[in-house]
């Protein structure tokens, strides 16, 4: 199961989750520059999602999940700092898994729990 796991950013918090370019190279059907395509996601409590999957056409040609990631990002209450872990389920190369974990401070210590 090839994945990525990243530490969200106020961009990944407010408008888009960026993807590391390697990983959309590697695991994800390529798209035009300027042109967006779905993609079926499902989350770890087994919700399926569907992300507006687009890569910039000119400057700055990042990978980038946009339309129904915000959406996403409130539901689960996310934050800048939280951690989304991001995979292609095996045996199915049209689908994603989504997983998220928050960081919560328990008795002095940070602790990282998982959202379902």
């Amino acid at each position: 199961m090839e994945r990525f796991e990243k530490k969200l950013t106020k961009t990944d918090e407010g408008s888009m989750l960026v993807i590391p370019a390697r990983f959309s190279r590697n695991h994800m059907r390529p798209v035009e520059g300027g042109r967006s395509e779905n993609i079926r996601v499902v989350d770890v409590g087994g919700t399926e999602w569907t992300f507006g999957y687009y890569v910039r056409r000119h400057r700055n040609p990042r990978p980038v999940l946009r339309s129904g990631w915000r959406r996403f990002v409130l539901e689960k209450e996310l934050k800048v700092g939280d951690r989304i872990i991001f995979e292609r389920v095996d045996g199915f190369p049209e689908l994603y898994r989504i997983g998220a974990k928050k960081r919560i401070h328990l008795f002095g210590q940070v602790v990282w729990t998982d959202v379902l």
